[in-house]
């Protein structure tokens, strides 16, 4: 069952990416969501951001964008969601604000972001929490998607626990739970 919500959302991605009504449709799902973020995390426009798992219509990138003016660049390490993202990002006019890039989240060249966010259905997450707490910079803000706990096996199986965080918690009509902020105070330490 793990990977389930994973397949759904691309599903329904793919077809928001080819359809503008399922588009501003399914985008309604994920704006109170990235408001939230964008409050919690304080992004501005002269922020740099990189989502993790941008999937083929990301839905964070775009929203990030038009919430705060930030430029955004968006990775995602299968292929099959690169075009329609891109097509997605020209149709909207976006192209200029974000960028939209074949990778995964352990080869991605991260210190000059001063956001990283993480999808919930980034795999393996354990492994690119570990790169990023090792390679980003003091100051970077972290935010990640936390699933609701019933919901998680349905997501990547080593989704690590949490603790000494700052969060915003969503809506229960939501599958994801809370997103959780870090800040990177030093070399070493969040």
């Amino acid at each position: 069952m793990a990977g389930g919500i994973v397949k759904f959302t691309q599903k329904i991605e793919y077809w928001a990416a080819a359809n503008p009504i399922i588009y501003r449709a399914a985008a309604l799902y994920y704006k109170d969501i990235i408001q939230k973020e964008v409050k919690l995390a304080k992004i501005t426009n002269q922020d740099q951001i990189l989502c993790i798992g941008g999937g083929p219509c990301p839905f964070s990138a775009i929203l990030f964008h038009q919430l705060t003016g930030a430029k955004v660049t968006a990775i995602d390490n299968d292929q099959n969601c690169i075009q329609p993202a891109r097509q997605i990002i020209h149709y909207l006019g976006l192209a200029d604000s974000i960028r939209i890039l074949y990778q995964d989240g352990l080869s991605a060249e991260i210190a000059s972001y001063t956001v990283l966010h993480l999808a919930a259905q980034v795999a393996p997450m354990a492994q690119v929490l570990e790169k990023i707490k090792a390679c980003a910079s003091p100051g970077t803000r972290l935010l990640v998607r936390k699933p609701k706990d019933k919901l998680q096996g349905l997501y990547a199986n080593d989704y690590p626990q949490f603790s000494n965080e700052q969060a915003t918690y969503h809506k229960k009509t939501r599958n994801i739970e809370s997103t959780l902020l870090f800040v990177k105070e030093g070399a070493y330490s969040w």
